[in-house]
């Protein structure tokens, strides 16, 4: 446990936890922010999108290497 000395150092630390209360709560806002962004219907369709044309890429090249091999 910290020991103060004088009133001074004690509202030096209650500046410095309110401040840093402050930057907290700045960088959740932040964080909301961006999760509501990426969680937005067009975010979550393209994403989607993206990742079901990956699949679709990868089994018409799986097919054309089988194909190759006469599998």
């Amino acid at each position: 446990m910290k020991r103060y000395n004088s009133i001074k150092e004690i509202d030096g630390d209650l500046k410095i936890l309110k401040l840093e209360a402050e930057i907290s709560k700045q960088k959740a806002n932040i964080d909301l922010a961006y999760i509501k962004r990426s969680l937005s219907f067009s975010n979550v369709a393209a994403e989607l999108i993206a990742f079901f044309g990956q699949k679709a890429i990868y089994a018409r090249i799986g097919t054309q290497i089988l194909r190759k091999f006469g599998l």
